[in-house]
């Protein structure tokens, strides 16, 4: 697939956010979890499905939009992030599920800190988990231009994108009960094409697909492994408009919002709907990889 300069795919899923969803936490942050918000209790996280969520700090991002989606559908839903999150007074859905969630801060590239998380967290899954969303990334796909910098990006993206995933999904596989429970990695359409100046961030998104397949396969009859590829996601508010022509790029006419890739992952966490797909790769992008396009 050969993409035009300046094209709307060119943005894909990261265009519009303007910083990392990690900031680099002080040597006592990767000791603890600092919880944002205490609103749930263990009693009702036993009657409900439970979800643990990376990355839900921005208000218009996709963790955000996946924890929204699992509190309409009846779950109790940990958030963490390396910041607090976003808005959360002027969140509808948060407010009006005030029960049912907890925010936590904590960097997943810490096995020690997220550890620390999920202990701190089981109070309120009632040590149960029902489903783990990896959404938890370095936002801005590209490599430093300075040679000596580009090793230790290289690393940190590795680190945070990918180690951060398996690290949480790790923490959490024991407390995930057989035949009832998904692990959902949040990979991108990079990690099939990529752009100049990505290498950090394509490498580490391709290697959630291995990551994906490996796990499905060793949590066999226990736990499904599935990955979601979004595409050109919209995040509403932040700077910049997406132009009418980037809209068109798109077979559907439209570029992406963060609920349609929530939409995708509470299906495939839903055992009923989705208890037959394991190890698999859904490509959400509007249909923008189905095309071919030759340089002008």
């Amino acid at each position: 697939m050969l993409l035009k300069r300046g094209s709307a795919c060119t943005g894909l899923a990261f265009r519009r956010q303007q910083r990392p969803i990690h900031k680099p936490p002080s040597d006592s942050d990767h000791f603890r979890a600092r919880p944002v918000k205490q609103s749930v209790s263990a009693a009702a996280a036993d009657s409900k499905r439970t979800a643990v969520v990376s990355g839900t700090g921005t208000f218009n991002g996709i963790g955000r939009a996946c924890v929204r989606e699992f509190l309409k559908q009846g779950y109790v839903v940990v958030g963490l992030d390396m910041n607090p999150p976003e808005d959360v007074e002027a969140d509808e859905v948060l407010q009006q599920f005030q029960g049912s969630h907890h925010f936590l801060e904590v960097d997943v590239s810490e096995e020690a800190s997220v550890k620390n998380a999920v202990g701190a967290a089981r109070q309120f899954f009632g040590d149960q988990v029902h489903c783990v969303v990896n959404n938890a990334g370095l936002a801005i796909p590209s490599m430093p231009d300075d040679p000596a910098e580009k090793v230790a990006a290289f690393r940190k993206f590795l680190a945070v994108n990918l180690e951060g995933a398996f690290i949480l999904a790790e923490a959490c596989i024991p407390f995930m009960p057989a035949r009832q429970s998904s692990i959902i990695h949040i990979s991108s359409i990079r990690s099939k094409f990529a752009e100049p100046n990505t290498e950090g961030y394509t490498s580490s998104k391709a290697g959630m697909l291995g990551l994906t397949r490996a796990q499905a396969v060793s949590l066999d009859k226990k736990v499904r492994v599935n990955t979601v590829m979004p595409g050109y996601i919209d995040t509403p508010g932040s700077a910049g408009e997406i132009t009418q022509d980037q809209h068109d790029w798109h077979l559907v006419g439209r570029a992406g919002h963060p609920q349609d890739i929530a939409h995708a992952v509470v299906f495939l966490a839903d055992e009923e709907k989705a208890g037959f797909i394991d190890g698999c790769e859904l490509m959400i992008d509007g249909g923008v990889s189905a095309k071919l396009v030759y340089p002008d």
